[in-house]
């Protein structure tokens, strides 16, 4: 028969206020984080000439390929009308093309002038050397972690996203 000390239930007690510490201490750095980046990401589009809404389409098309209108107008919750002069903008500037959907002739695909944003000065560039650095000083099984924590985080932003978006009628509910 187990038997539990006093010593156990205090052990335990420190360890259920720990762990409450910590999760207020990962939402604390979580927003801190958050806001970070977005006045990271604000800054680098101003030194563009761009606004944040032009520089995360880029950032999709770079990363996710063409897209439709309405694919971008979906990935970034944006109405028609706004994502119209979002596209209008970036190909004024030479930063995206617009070319024939190869799926519906009917329709264009957006896709990122990569000569053009290669031609640039990159203002992430060092922020990217200077993650690198950082990401050099954990273990290979911290790595793991950390890219366990960040695919989750991207799938539950994904999901809060379009939980906010259906509720503003913004896109339809996939059911």
């Amino acid at each position: 028969m187990a038997t539990f000390s006093i010593g156990d239930a205090d052990a335990g007690e420190r360890e259920r206020r720990h762990r409450a510490e910590l999760f207020t201490q990962l939402q604390v750095l979580g927003e801190t984080s958050s806001s970070e980046t977005a006045l990271f990401h604000q800054a680098a589009a101003a030194k563009y000439g761009l606004g944040i809404t032009d520089m995360k389409a880029l950032g999709a098309l770079m990363q996710e390929g063409p897209m439709t209108a309405g694919q971008i107008a979906k990935r970034l919750s944006l109405t028609s009308g706004a994502v119209t002069s979002l596209i209008d903008r970036l190909e004024r500037r030479d930063l995206v093309k617009r070319a024939p959907n190869p799926d519906d002739r009917r329709k264009v695909v957006v896709i990122p002038n990569l000569e053009a944003l290669a031609s640039g000065e990159n203002v992430y560039l060092s922020m990217g050397e200077a993650f690198h650095r950082l990401h050099e000083t954990y273990t290979t099984e911290q790595l793991e972690f950390l890219v366990h924590y960040l695919e989750a985080s991207i799938a539950l932003n994904k999901q809060e996203i379009a939980k906010l978006a259906r509720k503003e009628q913004i896109l339809p509910d996939d059911g």
